[in-house]
């Protein structure tokens, strides 16, 4: 009975930790996906300051890193102006575009040490989540598309 649990404990360890693992990968999925979709309507279209795709994107970024509040998350944002500029027309603001949100989660434990060997495992899951802004529609009852 003792050699049967000495083999099964181990096993059931890491069972349970894949499992915590996932299931906190999909909390914070979830909630990835409220915030960024919130932060690219309410913060995107229109960043204080400078009025260009890199503020934006850093605008978006720092209210999401806020807002996930997990200094162990690794968020990227990007910025992609969907409308071709047109010849002749001066346009202050492209009136669609694409945000492009990730979410890097590194499984814990991500590093542990056995009998002064050291263990890091490099793996880091991402999730993406995709926001279509038209920036003219935001203030007439127009929503973003997920």
């Amino acid at each position: 009975m003792v050699a049967e649990m000495a083999v099964m404990v181990p096993v059931i360890l890491v069972c349970a930790l894949v499992a915590m693992n996932g299931a906190w990968f999909a909390n914070l999925c979830a909630q990835f996906d409220r915030v960024a979709t919130d932060v690219a309507l309410a913060q995107g279209v229109s960043p204080s300051g400078e009025q260009d795709a890199s503020s934006a994107a850093t605008q978006v970024k720092s209210a999401i890193e806020a807002a996930m509040d997990d200094p162990s998350l690794e968020i990227e944002v990007s910025v992609e102006h969907l409308d071709p500029l047109q010849e002749g027309i001066f346009s202050l603001s492209p009136s669609r575009v694409r945000f492009t949100c990730s979410m890097g989660y590194r499984p814990h434990p991500s590093s542990f040490s056995i009998a002064g060997a050291s263990f890091a495992l490099p793996v880091l899951v991402t999730h993406t989540r995709s926001i279509v802004v038209d920036a003219s529609t935001i203030g007439l009852g127009g929503e973003g598309h997920a």
